[in-house]
């Protein structure tokens, strides 16, 4: 009997990459949740953008645009971005995650679809906007990332088609785009426009006006307020740059030593710096009340008489002072890590050389532990400088301004949002801009000289 053997042609097993459709699905969705934030959904008002609208009829605030099935826009933004980064991160699962990114792709779409097909869901008097256009074609982007990506890599993709090379030099600037873009639209830009609305008397509704110096005039010759705003920051900055260096650096020399319960007493002297300003300003609020506040309960228990206790945040001497303490109860914990950081950088052989030439402990801490620790100790000072100039949370939640306890700061939101003189607030923030920068530029300065040493 023969046997008629038949040879099987080899099969070839082909292996499709999916990680150019995830980026690709990343971009797209990135794209889509821009524009549904940021850009008109109907008309030319930024105002009328896809958030707003989804918020309103989500809220069912009175008198909303209505737009029913919106919220599958921000479903298929999100989820296209968390399927992406599975993909990427996961190689594994790539091509699960691009065809996920389809299905998300089209739940989405089903909004487009009812909008164009049911005059219901569209507004009478409105057109769809410039952010309506753009989501449609990044989830219509999104949809198709498997076929667009496919045939793109097909014909060779943009790196390997001749002539269309990007440069090696040109590639990091290109990842960097984005996140400048971002930056200038969301911090230069509007810096650049407060410089401009600071020479004018704009009150934020009518036409701007050009007035010069006038604002800055007015500041420093005429506004006791304005004078006593940038006393209590000075008072502010003394403190913070003393009070708590000195703390958190005492507290970190005794921690950093082995001890029974350091563990526990670093994590409760950091503990306050993971509350929001907010809620302390709320805490040390009740701490000073003066009839059933954590002080004057204790001081009434020492015996001290009703009418002589102190009146704390009613008190036009004492209410600055108590601010800033409850901001230094805060700042002890951040500087304490900060040190713990730096001493743990500390090579063990100058200690163990000090040691051995007799050094004492003060004079190890003095001659050789504190010098290495300059680093820390000007990253430490810059911080508490900055922090304390844009104090803001604690006065407007204890005192609101009141009590000579204005700050900048404060000073600024007040006459913006209060008084309507936004021209006037942008002049205050030029100025705590330009004591901001003279810190900063001095700490870059030191960064800066550093690095070219090494």
């Amino acid at each position: 009997m023969s046997v008629l053997v038949r040879a099987a042609k080899p099969e070839t097993e082909v292996t499709r990459d999916y990680s150019t459709t995830n980026m690709f699905v990343l971009v797209a969705s990135l794209l889509l949740l821009i524009a549904f934030i940021f850009f008109p959904w109907f008309g030319d008002r930024p105002v009328t953008n896809g958030a707003r609208l989804f918020s309103d009829n989500l809220y069912r605030v009175p008198g909303a645009i209505s737009a029913p099935l919106i919220w599958l826009i921000p479903i298929a933004s999100l989820g296209g971005i968390t399927l992406a980064l599975w993909g990427i991160l996961q190689p594994e699962h790539d091509r699960l995650a691009a065809y996920l990114g389809i299905v998300v792709g089209a739940i989405g779409l089903i909004y487009f679809a009812f909008f164009l097909l049911r005059p219901a869901f569209r507004p009478a008097s409105m057109l769809p906007g410039s952010g309506f256009w753009i989501s449609l074609a990044a989830l219509a982007a999104q949809t198709l990332g498997v076929p667009i990506t496919r045939l793109w890599l097909a014909r060779g993709g943009i790196g390997e088609r001749k002539g269309i090379g990007v440069p090696p030099k040109v590639i990091p600037y290109l990842f960097l785009v984005p996140a400048l873009l971002l930056y200038v639209v969301w911090i230069i830009g509007p810096t650049i426009y407060t410089f401009y609305l600071s020479l004018t008397n704009w009150d934020g509704v009518s036409t701007a006006n050009w007035v010069g110096l006038a604002n800055f005039r007015r500041l420093f010759t005429r506004d006791a307020l304005f004078i006593e705003s940038l006393l209590n920051n000075l008072r502010w900055l003394l403190l913070f740059i003393t009070v708590p260096t000195t703390l958190g650096l005492l507290m970190a020399m005794v921690f950093n030593t082995e001890m029974w319960g350091s563990r526990f007493y670093k994590v409760s002297f950091y503990l306050p710096l993971i509350l929001s300003l907010p809620v302390i300003g709320l805490i040390w609020a009740w701490v000073y009340n003066p009839r059933l506040g954590l002080i004057n309960q204790a001081l009434a228990g020492l015996g001290v008489p009703p009418a002589n206790l102190p009146g704390w945040l009613g008190d036009r001497r004492l209410a600055i002072w108590c601010v800033i303490a409850a901001a230094i109860w805060r700042q002890v914990g951040y500087v304490m890590v900060l040190y713990l950081a730096g001493l743990k950088n500390v090579d063990p052989t100058y200690l163990d050389a000090a040691r051995v030439d007799g050094c004492n402990r003060w004079n190890l801490f003095r001659h050789v532990i504190f010098p290495l620790l300059a680093p820390v100790t000007t990253i430490v000072v810059v911080i508490s400088i900055i922090d304390s100039l844009r104090a803001f949370d604690l006065v407007a939640i204890m005192t609101r301004g009141g009590q000579s306890t204005q700050v900048l700061a404060n000073f600024m939101y007040i006459e913006a949002f209060n008084n309507y003189r936004m021209g006037y607030a942008a002049a205050i923030a030029v100025v705590l801009f330009a004591i901001s920068m003279v810190f900063i530029g001095f700490y870059l300065s030191r960064v800066v000289r550093d690095e070219l040493e090494y």
